[in-house]
Parts: structure tokens; sequence; C-alpha cells
């Protein structure tokens, strides 16, 4: 899945599961003694049902804050081994010059991975499929763009990059990966 890359933009729609996602990356990255930092706005039940489980200690290496608190302090970026964006930019319209440049400054003040999350926008052409917002600006930026859809009404999840595609299914709170191509 996406813990396994560097940088990523993971681009879901509305009701995917992309915090669940987010949040099961961020819990194995404390388990595994790595300090995260979650820019933006984290609902306390959310949290408490992903993280719930993890040890008092390590969760003091999560830190959770705004843009704002990064701007007046980018020091905090350099300790993070993971920082995760929710989201990097608005859910409507274009992303404005600002929050790409916020983004780039951040890549370049971690020495860690950012995953950077965004609301899909519909294929304008008609088609099916999602687009996201500033892909081509992000990539060359050192992100890979990864897609979170419904595969189904049910709990299926597929997780799709350029060049592999992963099926998750949601089990008691948490996906597991069902298959990979």
């Amino acid at each position: 899945m996406i813990e396994e890359h560097r940088s990523v933009h993971l681009v879901h729609g509305p009701g995917n599961d992309g915090m669940l996602l987010c949040l099961q990356v961020v819990k194995k990255a404390l388990l595994s003694g790595s300090n995260v930092f979650w820019i933006g706005e984290l609902p306390a039940a959310s949290a408490k049902s992903v993280l719930g489980s993890v040890n008092g200690e390590l969760l003091s290496k999560l830190l959770v804050g705004s843009t704002e608190a990064i701007e007046s302090d980018p020091i905090i970026l350099r300790t993070a081994d993971l920082v995760i964006m929710w989201p990097w930019c608005r859910n409507h319209g274009r992303a404005g010059k600002s929050e790409i440049s916020r983004l780039q400054k951040i890549l370049d003040s971690t020495n860690g991975r950012v995953v950077a999350t965004s609301l899909g926008n519909q294929d304008a052409s008609g088609g099916t499929d999602m687009t996201a917002r500033s892909r081509h600006m992000l990539e060359r930026m050192g992100l890979d763009t990864w897609f979170l859809s419904r595969q189904d009404m049910g709990s299926r999840r597929v997780l799709k990059s350029s060049d592999c595609e992963v099926e998750l299914e949601r089990n008691n709170g948490e996906f597991s990966v069902v298959s990979t191509s």
C-alpha cells in the first residue's frame, strides 16, 4: 500500500475512507517508533477508533497542527518521519499557487515522507475516472499519485497508482489487502 512508497498524493472520493487509510499509515509509523506530524483537522472520534490501541509513549510521537504552525516553526518538520497533510489544498476548484508553494516548502523541509491528501474531481470530459488536483505538478515535485475509490457499495476499496492496483477490504475498522496487481 502507500506506506511502502516515498511521498504520495492520495486522492480520494467522498466517503471512500481516505482518513481511515491515512490513520492506518500513521498507526504503522507510530508502532515502528516514528515521529508523525498531522497537518490539518484530525477528528477525535476517527483518531480514537484507529489509534486507541497505541500506547501513550508511542502516541506522544504524534503531533497535530495547522499550516500556520509549521509556517511559524518549520523546524518541527525536520523531526518528522511522516507528515500527513489533510488536505493539502481546498476541496473545490484548482489548487492555488500558495497551496502548491506551501506543499513544496513542506517537501523541502522534511527529512521524512509526506502524504498529501485531496478530494478527487470528476473527469470534465465525461469519463468515470477521478482526476487529481495539480497531478502533473505534484508528480514533478516527487509525489506518486494514488487514487482511493469504492469498488462497490460494500467494504471493498481500490487503491490505484499508474503502475499498481491494490484491492482493499475494510474489516473491524481497518483495511487489509485482498489482492495486488
